[in-house]
């Protein structure tokens, strides 16, 4: 048996960490590359709404736009990402940013051209959020949240609720929009946001994703028209998943275009991981276009 000496494998053992270590260094550097290459599509700005909030988005324009209109993807975060520092959080779950089928990516644009709009949730005050409800206050932020998934809207908007819908109005009128096709995706309580905008402003737009958030099922007949694929992860301990079944419930009885994807032994978090995989999303939303209401007019 070959016996080496001891300073020999020690230096041996010493030089596997150091490796090791290179790696990890250089795994993240790779990473950390690719978010500078993300964070840099996506300008920054702040955006002053007529209720005197200062939103922190994020927006993505092709470099060469097109003469032809295109459209609009807005996507609204969770929870955890509200802020003022308009920082890469607002984004990193958003799989149509970050994954490998990334709508940033030049092969990507190539098909689907778009623009993509990422507003900043305040954080002001405890309660503040993307949606409005009855029972929400700074004191009591998450009363009248029902343990079925469900609560009734607010007649008023949050703050951070109206001056984001007043910013994808104003993005609209800036930029050469399709506004046949205006799309919005939310996780968590950005799931939440993408039922309360589409009911809050029912002719802005054709598609919309909400993600494992709560709902106002009586804001159906204001929403129904609106084609909707709503997904949730069926042992969700934060945004109980009955309230999704009832949204796809009443949809579907409503002979809407709206698809429900529930994932099985799948949690909160892990269902946008998922949601953000299914190979047939991205087709799905950008082959919708926006139906109107008979009570509604377009813009």
């Amino acid at each position: 048996m070959l016996k080496l000496p001891i300073p020999f494998i020690f230096f041996v053992f010493l030089s596997c960490i150091s490796a090791k270590a290179q790696k990890v260094t250089l795994k993240e550097k790779a990473y950390n590359m690719e978010e500078l290459t993300i964070d840099s599509l996506l300008t920054k700005y702040v955006f002053s709404s007529s209720n005197g909030l200062k939103m922190p988005y994020r927006l993505f324009s092709p470099k060469n736009e097109a003469k032809t209109k295109i459209p609009l993807v807005v996507f609204l975060h969770g929870r955890g990402d509200r802020g003022v520092d308009n920082d890469s959080k607002i984004y990193h779950e958003a799989g149509i940013i970050t994954n490998s089928n990334s709508l940033l990516e030049t092969t990507m644009q190539s098909q689907y051209p778009c623009h993509i709009l990422i507003p900043q949730c305040s954080d002001k005050t405890e309660n503040e959020e993307w949606a409005k409800w009855i029972g929400n206050s700074p004191e009591t932020p998450f009363k009248g949240l029902g343990t079925d998934g469900t609560y009734k809207m607010s007649p008023e908007p949050s703050e951070s609720g109206a001056a984001a819908l007043e910013l994808i109005e104003q993005t609209i009128k800036d930029k050469n929009i399709d506004t046949d096709r205006v799309y919005i995706i939310g996780l968590s309580m950005g799931g939440f946001g993408t039922w309360e905008f589409t009911a809050r402003k029912p002719h802005l737009f054709a598609g919309a994703i909400p993600m494992a958030g709560y709902s106002d099922p009586d804001q159906l007949e204001k929403i129904k028209h609106i084609s909707f694929w709503i997904f949730h992860g069926d042992i969700d301990k934060w945004n109980p998943v009955t309230g999704s079944r009832t949204m796809f419930k009443l949809l579907s009885n409503s002979n809407a275009d709206v698809k429900y994807t529930e994932y099985r032994n799948t949690g909160h978090g892990e269902s946008f991981k998922k949601a953000f995989n299914e190979t047939e999303l991205i087709p799905w939303l950008f082959s919708k276009k926006r139906k109107m209401n008979s009570s509604q007019k377009k813009l």
